[in-house]
């Protein structure tokens, strides 16, 4: 194996160290496993939505998220993974999804919130990887971009209309403060190894203190705009918005993303298509 120069293109895993690769595919398969659970949440709320209208963009999501998990997925083949297998095959301990998405959602404020503040903590990730030097990332990801820029827009106006309506606005703050720590501790800790030798190789373009600046650029003039800044300890100062709550890295586990917990097994059932199994296709 021939390790690439710091400024060139990364074509394909195999011109990685081991250390980065690992750490790269830690990443990736993160994001999909967070993509798959996210769809499944998504699709719980099909029915039960506000309106007709409202439970079919939530279907319309979840096929958005499903899909980006599978591209995701396909991109774990270029590590000597078997997308299929990774799909269809892992018990739920094997699952890296986002500890946020180990429950499902208990209203329609916690499923908008989920849109404002986790998926969109997803895409700011997926988006560093875009800009990094690992062109098989660039090559997919450039479309989920495109369609997680209708998924904020979609959640920014259910946000402004729920927080306009005093008996639902209480509901709304406490799920958006329920998500916003775990959003912002899934970018990652700045002093894991893994997490700066993704950095310092150029293979995620941002480190995780970046991330969490791109991040509360775009949700914190929403949050603004609602009156629920404070509520959630963002401000905007002179560079920028910014969140004064302090995040505990205490057990945090670069690999799972996590400080504890798991997905569950029917949750996993679910996600894996176990009902459905002998209709996959290849």
């Amino acid at each position: 194996m021939s390790v690439a120069s710091p400024d060139a293109r990364i074509e394909s895993a195999s011109e990685l160290a081991d250390e980065s690769r690992q750490a790269l595919r830690d990443l990736i398969l993160s994001l999909a496993d967070s993509k798959r659970v996210l769809g499944l949440r998504y699709s719980d709320r099909m029915l039960g939505a506000p309106t007709l209208e409202a439970g079919i963009a939530a279907s319309s999501m979840a096929q958005d998220e499903w899909g980006h998990a599978r591209l995701t997925y396909a991109l774990l083949g270029d590590f000597g993974d078997g997308p299929k297998a990774l799909e269809h095959e892992r018990p739920a301990a094997e699952y890296r999804s986002h500890p946020a998405l180990d429950a499902g959602f208990e209203s329609w404020s916690d499923f908008i919130a989920c849109i404002l503040l986790i998926d969109t903590a997803l895409a700011t990730q997926y988006g560093a990887l875009a800009d990094g030097r690992y062109t098989p990332a660039l090559n997919r990801v450039q479309k989920m971009l495109d369609e997680e820029r209708f998924h904020f827009q979609y959640a920014a106006g259910w946000v402004r209309k729920i927080a306009s309506i005093d008996e639902l606005r209480p509901e709304l703050q406490t799920s958006l403060c329920r998500y916003m720590p775990q959003a912002l501790q899934w970018l990652g800790d700045d002093a894991a190894a893994g997490t700066q030798r993704l950095t310092s190789e150029g293979l995620s373009a941002y480190d995780p203190t970046t991330l969490r600046q791109r991040f509360l650029a775009k949700v914190g003039p929403v949050l603004e705009e609602i009156g629920m800044a404070d509520a959630l300890d963002v401000s905007r100062g002179a560079e920028g918005f910014a969140c004064g709550t302090a995040l505990d890295w205490t057990g945090w586990n670069e690999r799972t993303r996590r400080t504890g917990g798991e997905l569950d097994e029917v949750t996993a059932a679910r996600a894996r298509g176990d009902k459905n199994r002998a209709l996959l296709l290849d």
